[in-house]
């Protein structure tokens, strides 16, 4: 693989599947990265022709930032294949448009409450798996809720490995939907920023493990989806974007 192309790569890994919170390189999204000097040109197929146009536009979004934040990228393009909406989301993503101005028929307002909402559910997902592990490491649930944040960060520090990847990805996504940072902050509440009491851990573990559970099955829906359609091609990143007529000039 070369440099730049690498690069790409790692630029776009962290984006995520907004719906189930996993990466688009695990779920196997993206056929093809092309770069003719400046020019980057990502070509990706979904899991079915019917994905949600608002989900693939918060993901085709974040991949062109990503890209374009390269100090030598001077221009982005997507290249959605096998889509009901391929022709419409791959001009405005490119283009860097809204989503209303693309599909004004469908959009309500932009897509920051969707952001949102998805948001808090990583949120909660990555909040369920910390106290999973940390209950089964013997933390009872009364100090896992009074804990502050400077208190979890020793114990992320002091442990490292597994904990200190669950206490980072959570904090992640604390911060992206806007709850406070602050050392003597409490770590573990709701989305909302609500403490969690003792008496209702058991509730609210139940309400985690729905969240969960349904992302999961989502998740694993995708990758069958994915491995049927790629074990129907049987010809490569390459083949598939030629029989999809995109262009392959200029690539590397």
């Amino acid at each position: 693989m070369h440099d730049r192309e690498a690069e790409v790569r790692a630029a776009i890994s962290s984006v995520r599947d907004p719906e189930i919170d996993e990466t688009i390189a695990a779920l196997d999204f993206i056929i093809d990265v092309r770069i003719d000097d400046g020019a980057v040109e990502i070509a990706l197929r979904l899991p079915t022709f019917w994905c949600p146009a608002n989900f693939v536009y918060l993901m085709g979004g974040e991949m062109r930032a990503a890209v374009l934040a390269l100090h030598w990228v001077r221009s982005f393009r997507m290249q959605l294949v096998d889509h009901f909406a391929a022709d419409e989301m791959n001009r405005g993503i490119t283009e860097g448009l809204e989503f209303a101005d693309v599909f004004p028929a469908q959009a309500r307002g932009d897509l920051s409450d969707l952001r949102r909402t998805f948001a808090e559910k990583a949120f909660l997902m990555r909040q369920g798996e910390l106290i999973s592990f940390m209950t089964r490491q013997g933390f009872s649930g009364a100090f896992l809720l009074q804990t502050r944040i400077d208190e979890f960060e020793r114990l992320a520090d002091g442990q490292g490995g597994r904990l200190r990847e669950l206490w980072d990805a959570y904090l992640e996504k604390r911060a992206e939907i806007g709850l406070p940072m602050t050392a003597d902050a409490v770590a573990l509440t709701g989305a909302e920023g609500i403490a969690i009491p003792v008496d209702g851990l058991t509730d609210h573990m139940r309400e985690l493990r729905k969240v969960t559970t349904s992302a999961r099955a989502n998740g694993e829906m995708c990758r069958i989806l994915m491995a049927s359609r790629k074990a129907g091609f049987g010809c490569g990143a390459m083949q598939v974007a030629r029989d999809e007529g995109i262009s392959t000039k200029g690539n590397r």
